[in-house]
């Protein structure tokens, strides 16, 4: 039998690169204090992971929501002849006409809760019983989702960024975060030949500034967020809590990451521990509060964290 032509071998997808869901400008550059208990805290060490949690499953179930319509009013006031990019425009248009606002709260951004200081008291409130701490992480630090797909077309990695309460400025985050699609380093994406890499770029940087507003009555929180992207073919784990079943990933750090590393055995010290700079054990002071901090010194030495650990600063629980 005559054997027929052999079959041409599949067309290789181009590598797009690895980059921040929003553009270096919307980057945090200060103090981040992640506020949570102590089981968590030595899952945190012990494990070397954060945590992110599906924004829709956040103490306010309508945060995301919000964050998307801040997104389509700033959009539909935008007149025709604005100065945003063509193909940025019309995957827009398209996005944000097919529900959007049901799209992003079925395909959320994951995110990691912190404060800008220790001495938030709404936080300790939360997290104020003698078993709470505040950790102090390294914003400049390399995040990535733990044990990410072997990478083709690209990778949006995990970022700190500020939460904008105040209308004015989360107006103009937007119009910044869309127009440096439009001229930065994700300019190739959006005008990318690869099928699909333009619309979940687009989807992604959405989902993600969505997930950095909320109402100004929350401003008080003076939180920041590490706001990080379900890579293509990523599935998040579950959890369960009082609020019921909670989505979320694992993120790592990894030194010195980069594209060329992605989706290989060989990233840099794969199990390099979190960029953990100090650590604040709860209010109340006194003799429990030192005995605190002797319980996580011995935790973070045993896990050869040099970080050191003090006490709030704060006499007593907040009302």
């Amino acid at each position: 039998m005559t054997q027929g032509p052999a079959s041409d071998p599949p067309e290789a997808i181009e590598h797009l690169g690895a980059y921040a869901p929003l553009p270096f400008s919307e980057h945090y550059h200060g103090s981040i204090w992640h506020f949570t208990d102590s089981r968590a805290l030595i899952s945190m060490v012990e494990k070397r992971q954060l945590w992110a949690t599906a924004a829709t499953m956040l103490n306010d179930p309508e945060e995301l929501a919000y964050g998307a319509r801040r997104i389509i009013d700033w959009f539909n006031n935008q007149p025709n002849e604005s100065s945003l990019h063509a193909a940025l425009r019309t995957q827009m248009q398209y996005v944000l006409d097919d529900d959007f606002i049901e799209w992003v709260l079925e395909n959320p951004a994951y995110v990691v809760c912190a404060s800008t200081h220790y001495r938030v008291l709404n936080q300790w409130r939360n997290y104020g019983s003698t078993k709470g701490v505040a950790v102090k992480l390294d914003a400049h630090a390399e995040y990535i989702p733990s044990n990410p797909p072997r990478m083709t077309g690209f990778l949006l990695v995990p970022q700190w960024v500020t939460v904008e309460y105040d209308p004015d400025r989360q107006d103009k985050r937007i119009e910044r975060v869309l127009s440096k699609i439009a001229e930065g380093n994700l300019k190739p994406l959006l005008e990318s030949s690869q099928p699909g890499a333009a619309s979940t770029l687009v989807r992604g940087v959405l989902a993600s500034l969505a997930a950095s507003m909320k109402d100004s009555a929350y401003a008080e929180e003076q939180e920041v967020r590490l706001i990080s992207y379900l890579p293509v073919g990523y599935r998040p784990k579950h959890r369960g809590s009082d609020r019921g079943v909670i989505p979320y990933i694992e993120i790592t750090h990894h030194e010195n990451y980069g594209w060329a590393l992605a989706g290989l055995d060989a990233l840099a010290n794969s199990l390099a521990p979190l960029p953990i700079e100090e650590v604040r054990v709860g209010p109340p002071d006194g003799d429990s509060e030192a005995q605190r901090i002797v319980g996580v010194t011995s935790l973070l030495r045993a896990n050869g964290s040099k970080a050191r650990v003090l006490g709030s600063t704060i006499r007593y629980l907040p009302a």
